[in-house]
């Protein structure tokens, strides 16, 4: 047993170097961090901000950044509509741009999605586009309905992703008066024209043209149904048609993402969108996570919606199926991505959303998704580096105590146990290994923040373990006095300590488990810390030191009772130690 505890101890080793660092992750006290602040308004922007809703503000970012939970960072509520996030290290994966993201996830279907133009309307030399009088509201959103992932391919920044148009716009297809390509989606009707006008709607506002939402209808597919014929009037149109996307780095302005109403809006290739009003939320999901596909090389993030939201998703797909029209995906008001639908309808109540994803970033919006949407929208103030809380002496102060304790216990075990004092001095070593290596590994792989207070939680654990080697000795001892061998005696004594050891590590690891679960900030690294140290514990003393010790009974340095091997007669107030087989009477050691 003992050798395969060290072979895993080595295979431990063996991840720490193919991780290539050394070192353990810090927190903000032991080696400063990235402070950002977010200010926070209503997600209509004219009613305050409530302490509730900062409050829920404030777990769901929590949340979203600690992740698993043990990252130590730290969130707190500055002003009335403030919060400050305290990340430990550098800024790492885009956390400030995507902690207060306010994650309102909405499927819209993308309307005025041109067909692929006629050859003769061939792009014009430079890049510019023709078509600027009666452009119906598809022609800005230049998607040629094979795009697969939100970006169209005919279009430019400099264009705002305009089709090909001539420059005489309606007039274009000659003597029939056929409007140029503007619609790509197929009409469930036959006998209504794509580019018939609206005679029966008011070109009015958006909302006096827009179909009701799901909530108002008894059955999800008849909403899903209208909402695949949903046209805008005039006015939207010309709102779409002079529509601009902003540069890079510069959010849309006054976009209200509103899922009653419909949404013109951009994705990051600066093509825009007319959307029709939300057809699914986010609140109908159930999970999301992130993903590499097996054959695939980028991460997508997973998404599984709930009976309403499958029942709706799969109406919907199966509308748009084979017809070129795009599902936009809408998050925070901006295009993620817009794909077709070409294999059929999808019912399994499973999607996925694609796009230029690491690992990191997916995980982050994953989160943002499957904790909830933040019901504030929040404005980036600043980001600042921070540097240690606690000044360089008190660090060295604290390390100075936690090695003068260990030294103390060592020197304890040597004095009381001489020989069998090394055991527990090597045991101790072969666990504080074994404690350094799961810390790499977790750092490395769940962004596990070490902190004074975890260090703590580690030193504490110290103790836990010396006491479980006591308990076993002290077995041990009691059996040889009794008049057993020391090879009877290690087998009897092990199988009555090691319940009382694990009765004790249990009730340790326990108290560890619920202050972890209610705790919140760094208590919950001295918690998880106290936790991990306890089941090393318990690994080391079943499968090294209890080994140990039997291998070292069968030496005549201890079995004959030597002096310095902590089993000598006198030590253990007996006049002899009996041989195997024998056994002896405790106040005078004569053989009985």
């Amino acid at each position: 047993m003992m050798v395969v505890f060290l072979l895993v101890l080595a295979g431990l080793y063996g991840l720490v170097v193919l991780g290539g660092d050394w070192a353990p992750r810090l927190g903000l006290d032991l080696q400063g961090g990235t402070r950002i602040t977010l200010e926070a308004s209503t997600l209509s922007g004219s009613e305050e901000v409530t302490e509730e809703s900062m409050n829920e503000a404030v777990g769901i970012i929590r949340q979203r950044v600690n992740g698993t939970g043990v990252a130590e960072a730290e969130v707190t509520t500055q002003a009335s509509n403030q919060i400050v996030v305290e990340i430990p290290g550098e800024q790492r994966g885009g956390i400030a741009e995507t902690i207060g993201r306010t994650a309102q996830l909405r499927f819209r279907l993308v309307v005025g999605q041109p067909v692929p133009a006629p050859p003769q309307q061939a792009q014009q030399p430079g890049g510019q586009q023709g078509g600027q009088q009666g452009e119906g509201p598809g022609q800005g959103g230049q998607q040629d309905g094979q795009q697969n992932g939100g970006a169209g391919q005919d279009g430019s920044p400099g264009n705002d992703g305009r089709s090909d148009r001539s420059q005489d716009g309606g007039d274009a297809e000659g003597p029939n008066n056929r409007p140029a390509p503007a619609w790509g989606a197929q009409q469930p009707d036959p006998t209504e024209a794509p580019g018939q006008p609206e005679e029966t709607r008011n070109p009015g506002t958006p909302e006096e043209t827009e179909t009701p939402r799901p909530e108002q209808q008894n059955q999800a597919d008849l909403e899903g149904a209208e909402l695949l014929d949903w046209r805008p009037g005039a006015q939207l149109q010309q709102e779409f048609n002079a529509y601009t996307c902003p540069p890079p780095g510069q959010r849309q302005p006054d976009l209200v993402d509103n899922p009653d109403k419909p949404l013109i809006t951009c994705d990051d290739a600066f093509q825009k969108y007319l959307l029709t009003p939300a057809i699914i939320e986010g609140t109908e999901l159930n999970d999301a996570s992130a993903q590499l596909p097996t054959q695939g090389v980028q991460y997508v993030v997973n998404l599984s919606f709930d009976s309403e939201g499958s029942d709706v998703f799969g109406d919907v797909t199966a509308g748009i199926n084979q017809t070129g029209r795009q599902f936009a995906i809408v998050l925070d008001g901006e295009v993620l991505s817009a794909p077709t639908v070409d294999q059929g309808p999808i019912r399994t109540g499973e999607a996925i959303i694609e796009g230029n994803f690491t690992q990191r970033t997916a995980t982050n919006l994953a989160n943002a998704l499957r904790y909830g949407a933040l019901p504030l929208s929040f404005e980036h103030l600043a980001t600042d580096e921070e540097g240690p809380q606690l000044a360089d002496d008190h660090l060295r102060a604290g390390i100075i105590a936690g090695i003068v304790g260990l030294i103390l216990i060592l020197v304890y075990c040597l004095v009381y146990y001489r020989a069998l004092g090394f055991v527990v001095v090597t045991s101790l070593g072969i666990a504080g290994a074994g404690t350094y290596a799961v810390v790499m590994l977790l750092s490395e792989t769940l962004d596990f923040t070490l902190t004074l207070p975890g260090i703590a939680g580690l030193i504490v654990a110290i103790g836990i373990t010396a006491d479980s080697f006591i308990v076993f000795f002290e077995r041990l001892r009691d059996e040889v006095r009794d008049g057993r061998s020391l090879r009877a005696a290690v087998e009897h004594g092990w199988t009555r300590a090691r319940t009382t050891i694990l009765a004790a590590d249990a009730v340790t690891f326990l108290a560890a488990l619920i202050l972890y679960i209610f705790a919140i900030g760094v208590v919950k690294g001295f918690a998880f810390a106290l936790g991990l140290t306890t089941l090393i514990d318990v690994f080391v003393v079943f499968f090294f030191t209890y080994p140990l010790v039997s291998l070292l009974a069968r030496r005549r340095f201890f079995s004959g009772g030597n002096r310095l091997s902590g089993l000598d007669p006198k030590h253990l107030g007996v006049k002899r130690l009996v041989g195997a087989g024998m056994r002896g009477s405790r106040t005078t050691g004569e053989v009985v």
